[in-house]
């Protein structure tokens, strides 16, 4: 389903807000003059073939995606899609080890959305499965080891099937989902729902669409990566907290700028499967990739009293906010931490979605996002807007719709 039937024309990770974007290009020194090498990608094999003809060498071949370095003309003359790097991004100062004496969002959080009242009714989202791309899922940390929690995963940045967490923002987007609440202040929204975890973003926090698009197939397809094969997920939802920043940030929509990220957005969603996505922490500057592609399901962030934060991504793209000001979640080890941005909000709009599909299993992806969107409590102008979208989620109205 096309975002409220727009046209349109792609951020990872820990939307936290602060690290810089680093381009894609590299610079190679040719005697007499420069030669620009760009990182591309294509899923074409006709059209890798005519690359290498022309010169491309392969960096990374994984499943259907292959990865070339070429010069910028003959990227340029092949149509060949640059190869982005998105990012986990975090609020500058904000991440912070507990106690350390940071006031927390995240004990009220679930109180302020509603979900501590659909908890008490019986909906804790079992049953359900949320896809997350980012840096890993720590596997051993106390809020995250129930066989409940983990669903299995896939590292798409060492290609091995172990997606422990190097980083640690993974695991934080984990918690807000799915923590069972060993520390009360940490409870997921939906703590009984499943995640399965794709890592796509390396020990730094950074990482390429191309592994990002070969995992929202994955995240649709199953393990094999062959619809209708009977390993398919299940999932309710792709979680994708990351994103770019400057100068890929659109406050308008951003469909034209990767057309396979678009199609593999695209493909989930007419699978039934919401791609929910940061909306990026730059703020007026724009809402980043993905989260400006139209099929996206986008989230921005407000504070405890509903205030849009100061980092969230501003657009056409934004459909729906969530708390994202220092939410206290797993990190690496046994550690916890608060963290603040458009990641943190995101992770909590999925589990909504899980709480949705646990509340109704038979409603369509329609009526899962127009519970979301229909009972979001309207915050700034009336409707929606480039600030909050439809409003700040209401998981009880939501659940209840």
């Amino acid at each position: 389903m096309n975002k409220h039937n727009v046209l349109f024309s792609i951020f990872a990770g820990f939307f936290v807000f602060s690290l810089a974007f680093v381009p894609a290009f590299a610079e190679k020194g040719v005697k007499g003059g420069e030669v620009k090498e760009v990182r591309v990608f294509t899923r074409d094999r006709a059209q890798a073939a005519k690359a290498l003809e022309a010169g491309c060498e392969v960096k990374k071949e994984a499943r259907k995606t292959i990865v070339l370095a070429c010069t910028s003309g003959i990227a340029s003359l092949l149509g060949l899609q640059e190869d982005i790097q998105a990012f986990a991004q975090e609020e500058i100062g904000e991440k912070r080890r507990e106690g350390g004496g940071v006031t927390t969002q995240s004990a009220s959080a679930n109180s302020q959305i509603g979900a501590n009242t659909v908890h008490a009714a019986g909906n804790t989202g079992a049953g359900r499965k949320i896809v997350i791309l980012d840096t890993g899922y720590n596997y051993l940390h106390p809020e995250l080891s129930a066989a409940s929690s983990y669903g299995g995963g896939w590292d798409f940045v060492n290609n091995d099937a172990d997606s422990m967490d190097d980083n640690g923002h993974g695991s934080h987007v984990a918690g807000l989902i799915t923590a069972d609440g060993v520390n009360a202040f940490a409870k997921g929204t939906a703590p009984d729902a499943t995640v399965i975890a794709g890592k796509v973003l390396n020990a730094a926090g950074s990482g390429y669409f191309s592994d990002i698009i070969e995992g929202i197939y994955w995240a649709v397809d199953g393990p094999d990566g062959v619809t209708g094969s009977g390993d398919e997920w299940g999932a309710d939802a792709i979680n994708m907290s990351l994103g770019t920043g400057r100068p890929y940030t659109y406050k308008g929509f951003c469909d034209g700028v990767m057309p396979d990220l678009t199609t593999a957005i695209k493909y989930a969603v007419d699978k039934g499967v919401a791609v929910v996505s940061a909306a990026g922490n730059s703020g007026s500057a724009g809402v980043s990739i993905p989260g400006c592609i139209s099929y996206s399901t986008t989230v921005g962030a407000v504070d405890s009293s509903d205030r849009t934060a100061s980092f969230s991504g501003r657009g056409t793209a934004v459909d729906i906010t969530a708390p994202g000001v220092s939410l206290l979640s797993a990190w690496t080890g046994s550690s916890y931490v608060y963290a603040s941005g458009t990641s943190m909000a995101t992770p909590i709009i999925s589990a909504v979605v899980a709480l949705i599909k646990s509340a109704h299993p038979a409603y369509l992806l329609s009526q899962a996002q127009d519970a979301l969107f229909k009972t979001a409590k309207d915050l700034g102008k009336s409707g929606k807007d480039a600030n909050f979208g439809w409003g700040r989620v209401n998981a009880a109205g939501a659940v209840a719709y």
